[in-house]
């Protein structure tokens, strides 16, 4: 005779029921990095792992340590290296490629000088006095570095700056005067202006 027992659905078996405990999270530790000897804890320049309520209550505040910054993913050196040089070729090539442009430009604009005819001014000269000494003649106003950079840039196409430009800062009399153009890469070249009486006369 075989038995029957019924049982009451209280006493059926449960399934396991997952039991969360509150405070974990706050007991979770965090690496961090001491400044400082702290007793029971480690000795400067340590990695050590501390709650995180003591990092931030405790050792943050006073100074006695650092957080650690965790790198997400593994570090490729060998790949950051590689994605340097090409970068550091490519600014070198590019940097190469303007000194190329610039020499060959300013060489270029030395080469138009050496064929220079000279430059010559007209200015109204200064009358002199009967019993002055015979000397250069004086001009009204002056021939200045301003007026030679024009004149090569207006009639000749030659453009540079004032300091590649070495001349007399003005030239108030009648004459003859060496101009020296001077440019990185390329050298130097000299031309003549000469200043000569205007067709009016002395003034």
């Amino acid at each position: 005779m075989s038995i029957i027992r019924l049982v009451h659905p209280l006493f059926q078996a449960r399934p396991p029921v997952l039991v969360l405990q509150r405070g974990l999270k706050k007991k979770a530790k965090i690496p961090i990095t001491l400044l400082k000897d702290v007793p029971r804890i480690g000795q400067a320049g340590a990695v050590v792992h501390v709650h995180k309520a003591h990092m931030r209550h405790e050792l943050f505040p006073k100074r006695l340590a650092d957080y650690v910054i965790e790198r997400k993913g593994p570090l490729d050196r060998s790949r950051a290296a590689a994605e340097t040089v090409p970068d550091q070729a490519s600014a070198q090539a590019s940097q190469q490629e303007k000194v190329r442009s610039l020499a060959l430009r300013n060489q270029d604009i030395i080469d138009r000088v050496v064929k220079l005819e000279p430059i010559v001014f007209e200015r109204s000269v200064v009358a002199a006095e009967p019993a002055a000494e015979e000397g250069p003649q004086a001009i009204y106003g002056s021939v200045t570095k301003a007026d030679v950079l024009r004149e090569l840039a207006e009639v000749h196409g030659i453009l540079i700056d004032k300091e590649s430009l070495t001349m007399d800062d003005k030239i108030k009399s009648v004459g003859e005067y060496r101009c020296v153009v001077k440019l990185i890469y390329a050298g130097q070249a000299s031309f003549k202006a000469i200043v000569v009486p205007s067709s009016s006369g002395a003034e």
